[in-house]
């Protein structure tokens, strides 16, 4: 299945149209955080590749909106494993808002880690997909054992990569 994690707080208005385009979805964020943060919230989104909604993702590709995922569960399972990390507690003991979604953060984060935090962090998902710093590429990455593997793909080629990723 094809999932995709939108943030709010960078999106502003264009969450509203993300939300009128696919009602399948859900806010990462519970009870009084989500009344009162829905707008900055980060949005787990399920849907099909090539429907509406993923074309319009992909036009509005480079804003660093979100990151894509494949994964074989349904959205409730995913939606209670990324909810695990919306939290991190700094050295200091501090707590601190994880901002994984944020493709700018993943794409930095995911080689950083060790074996057990990668298997952690993956849990049920099967690969990551995101935009490079590069506007014209994305990055795929996902684990073979526990290693972690990436791939830079153009966007001309980004419908095929996530289809032989579905399969």
């Amino acid at each position: 299945m094809l999932y995709h994690l939108l943030d709010a707080a960078k999106m502003s208005f264009a969450i509203d149209h993300a939300k009128e385009l696919n009602p399948v979805h859900n806010s990462l964020y519970r009870g009084q955080s989500q009344e009162l943060l829905a707008s900055i919230a980060p949005y787990l989104f399920q849907y099909e590749l090539g429907d509406e909604f993923d074309r319009w993702l992909r036009e509005n590709y480079g804003e660093s909106w979100g990151v894509g995922i494949i994964a074989d569960v349904p959205m409730d399972i995913l939606h209670k494993h990324f909810r695990k990390f919306l939290l991190v507690k700094a050295e200091d003991g501090r707590e601190l808002y994880f901002r994984f979604y944020d493709p700018r953060v993943l794409r930095v984060f995911l080689p950083t880690c060790d074996a057990v935090q990668l298997q952690e962090f993956f849990g049920p998902v099967r690969s990551f997909f995101m935009e490079d710093e590069n506007p014209e590429f994305w990055l795929h990455f996902w684990l073979d054992r526990e290693q972690l593997m990436s791939k830079r793909v153009s966007r001309d080629y980004i419908e095929q990569e996530l289809a032989e990723g579905l399969t």
